[in-house]
C-alpha cells in the first residue's frame, strides 16, 4: 500500500513535468517563456454599516427564558420593519442550562439549575443613519449591541474589477518589458492570463458610543454612532509570457 501511494505521488509529479517538457519541444529557437504575476490595489470609502444585536435572558424557567426572548426578538423585527432602508435577518439562537455558583466543595452539592439563553438580530444598510436610529430603538428593548462596522458592499467591490484588472495588466505588461530587454528579447506574447480576485480586504471593526441610562424606569438611550473608513481591494493577475 505504500509504494501504490509513492507511485501515485511520483505520476502526479511527472505530469506538469511531462506538459513543461512538451511545450519546449514546441519552442522556436530564441523563445522563452517565462512567469509574472502582479497586484494592484485600490483605498475605496466604505459604503455599508452592519449592525448586530443580541438579547440576552436569564432565569430558573427555561420556558420563561425562551418566551422572554421570543417577545424581545417580536419587538426588534416589528422596529425593523418601519425602516424600509434596511436588511434584517435574525442570527442564532442559543439556550442552555448551568449549575449557579457551581458545586459547593463543602456539601458537594451542586446549586440551583439556571437557564440562559440569547439571539440576535442583524442590520444592513447602505443608509447608516437608518442602520444607526434602529439600532438604538432595538437596544432600548433591552438588547445589547454585539458588533458595529463598516465595510464595502460586493456591488461596489465588483465595480471596481475592470479597473483593477487593466492596472494590473499594465504592470504585468511593464515587467515583461524589463524582463525582455534584460535578455536581449525582441518582444513578447501573452499566451495565457489568470485573473484572482482577491476580493475586499475584510475591514476592522469600527468603535461605537452608545450611552445606556441606568435609571430604574429605563429612561430613552442614545442611540449608537459610527465614522465610514476606507477600505482596500486587490486583485491579482498571473500570466505565461512567450518572450520572442
Amino acid at each position: 500500500m505504500k509504494f501504490t501511494a509513492i507511485l501515485f505521488t511520483a505520476i502526479l509529479a511527472a505530469a506538469p513535468m511531462a506538459a513543461v517538457a512538451q511545450e519546449v519541444k514546441t519552442l522556436q529557437p530564441g523563445q522563452t517563456v517565462i512567469s509574472l504575476s502582479a497586484t494592484e490595489e485600490m483605498q475605496v470609502q466604505q459604503d455599508t454599516l452592519q449592525a448586530s444585536l443580541r438579547i440576552e435572558i436569564e432565569g430558573k424557567d427555561a420556558k420563561d427564558v425562551q418566551d422572554k426572548i421570543n417577545k424581545a426578538m417580536q419587538g426588534a423585527l416589528t422596529a425593523a420593519k418601519a425602516a424600509t432602508d434596511v436588511k434584517t435577518s435574525t442570527g442564532q439562537y442559543y439556550v442552555y442550562s448551568y449549575e449557579q455558583g457551581g458545586v459547593s466543595s463543602v456539601s458537594r452539592k451542586a446549586g440551583p439549575k439556571l437557564w440562559k439563553g440569547n439571539q440576535t438580530i442583524d442590520l444592513s444598510s447602505k443608509n447608516a443613519a437608518a442602520v444607526l436610529e434602529l439600532s438604538g430603538k432595538i437596544q432600548e428593548l433591552g438588547f445589547v449591541m454585539n458588533g458595529l462596522n463598516y465595510t464595502l458592499s460586493s456591488e461596489q467591490a465588483e465595480s471596481l474589477k475592470d479597473t483593477l484588472i487593466i492596472a494590473a495588466l499594465k504592470k504585468v505588461q511593464a515587467r515583461a518589458d524589463v524582463v525582455a530587454k534584460a535578455l536581449n528579447k525582441s518582444g513578447y506574447e501573452l499566451i495565457e492570463v489568470n485573473v484572482d480576485n482577491a476580493g475586499p480586504i475584510m475591514p476592522q471593526p469600527v468603535m461605537f458610543k452608545a450611552a445606556r441610562a441606568m435609571a430604574s424606569d429605563m429612561a430613552e438611550m442614545s442611540a449608537p454612532v459610527a465614522q465610514a473608513g476606507e477600505q482596500t481591494v486587490s486583485l491579482s493577475v498571473n500570466a505565461r509570457i512567450l518572450l520572442k
